[in-house]
């Protein structure tokens, strides 16, 4: 016997519109079809989707929950408000990152953050591994990360000030590692030495916190994005590029799956959506994010790049701090935590942007916030489609829908919005977890499940399809 019945709305995916309802039970879906009165009666609910579409629930790929960036300093949002935001905005997986300390580990980094997590998260969750002073004997426990569920490693170009830098040998290594055990490498791409050039050049408090953007100029991402798909293409390794933000990195990313290159790209709502003049004034700092928002023309670049299926994902890079801690930056842009609240406010964002200016389609939409995301990661078909098999992960979406931000109504502990007063388009009416119902116009659950850890499958670069969804 069915646990739930979906009925009456519109079944919207990455592969088209079709009229069915969808039988639930045991958390999975077991059936797409148009169901006789007889065969709605036998589930034990029935929802009416009537005036919704019918949408497989987000996968995020890039978040930070519970992160702690310096002594003293942690977001705003822990595993479990972070997750909460998460539902109420029609995400229902996630994947993190661990946060090594000192000289630990991969495989002991990986243990320490499920331990935060479990227990405390309320959506479906993966781990990517960030590796940080990198031993060459380490390259052995690749395969056993993969073998965990957690096979994609993360690295970053930059901030040598804090012990994250990999250089050149460490990226190669890495990536040799890498490819060998079938582990993909995400890839915080900005040109660490040119940033401090640009920073020598300007005084940290006159200009406020426009000297972040002057400090991080375009320049320093699309040279690390270039340097790393030529890397990437000696070694064979998937390499994803994370939070791209201008035009002519995605450009580079196009370029690369023109040549057959096994790497993929994802940008976010934030940079599609805001220039760097938010930078400007008194309560600039507020915007701060790593890389830095950037000019009109990169922004509109990116909404073509998204249009012309450069992009494979659209990704928060959720990383919130609260006006107070924002405001430790005291006039010195080298203080401000860098970082933006999005896992709410993303798919009605994207959605406001996307399909309801007509700039991108309803296809094209779905497939960058579910099934691309849950591809290249290794969980699909479980998450990101609405098919038999798949979890029930199902967001009923009210494409009629027209709201305006306003942070003190919004289920993150962060206390503003990048957003705010903004007016979107489409919102989350009803939100399922796994066939339970966690959210329901405009209020979360009192009583939300557990989020599990996800058994993600290693990627074959040669088994991608970077290009499935044309």
């Amino acid at each position: 016997m069915p646990d739930l019945t979906i009925i009456g709305g519109k079944i919207a995916s990455a592969h088209g519109l079709r009229r069915a309802d969808i039988t639930v039970a045991g958390g999975k879906i077991v059936s797409l079809a148009k169901l006789s009165r007889k065969q709605i009666a036998r589930a034990s609910k029935t929802v009416d989707a009537r005036g919704c579409l019918v949408i497989p629930g987000a996968v995020d790929p890039h978040v930070h929950f519970q992160l702690d960036i310096a002594p003293g300093l942690r977001t705003a949002d822990d595993f479990a408000t972070g997750s909460r935001a998460a539902l109420a905005g029609g995400i229902t997986t996630v994947i993190d990152y661990t946060a090594p300390t000192g000289q630990q580990s991969p495989l002991d980094a990986l243990a320490a953050r499920r331990k935060q997590a479990d227990g405390a998260i309320h959506v479906d969750y993966g781990l990517h591994n960030v590796l940080i002073n990198w031993k060459p004997q380490w390259a052995n426990q690749m395969d056993s990360l993969a073998l965990q569920g957690a096979p994609s490693v993360k690295l970053f170009t930059t901030y040598r000030d804090r012990g994250w830098q990999a250089n050149d040998v460490m990226l190669y290594q890495v990536m040799e590692a890498c490819r060998q055990a079938g582990v993909t490498v995400c890839l915080h791409a900005e040109n660490d030495s040119l940033i401090e050039m640009f920073a020598g050049r300007i005084s940290p408090t006159n200009l406020g916190a426009q000297s972040l953007a002057l400090s991080r100029p375009p320049i320093c991402e699309i040279e690390a994005v270039a340097r790393a798909i030529t890397l990437a293409e000696a070694t064979g390794v998937h390499l994803h590029l994370v939070h791209l933000s201008c035009a002519e990195s995605a450009r580079l990313l196009s370029n690369a799956h023109q040549r057959g290159l096994p790497i993929s790209g994802e940008t976010c709502p934030q940079f599609l959506a805001l220039d760097q003049n938010k930078l400007a004034g008194p309560q600039g700092h507020l915007w701060a994010c790593c890389p830095p928002l950037r000019d009109r023309k990169n922004r509109l670049g990116l909404q073509k790049a998204l249009q012309q299926n450069v992009f494979q994902a659209l990704a928060t890079d959720h990383c919130a701090f609260s006006h107070e801690q924002k405001d430790r930056w005291a006039g010195d842009y080298r203080h401000i935590p860098c970082g933006l609240p999005g896992v709410e406010t993303a798919r009605s964002l994207t959605y406001t942007l996307g399909p309801d200016q007509k700039k991108l389609s309803l296809k094209q939409w779905i497939w960058l916030h579910s099934e691309g995301p849950a591809r290249l990661f290794g969980i699909y078909p479980q998450k990101g489609c609405l098919q038999p098999g798949a979890d029930a992960d199902i967001v009923l979406w009210d494409q009629n829908a027209r709201w305006r931000v306003k942070a003190s109504r919004l289920a993150s502990a962060c206390d503003w919005s990048p957003y705010q007063n903004m007016q979107l388009s489409g919102r989350a009416r009803q939100v399922l977890l796994r066939g339970q119902e966690v959210f329901k116009d405009g209020k979360l659950g009192d009583d939300l499940p557990m989020g599990k850890y996800l058994q993600r499958r290693r990627q074959k670069p040669s088994q991608l399809a970077l290009n499935a969804f044309f």
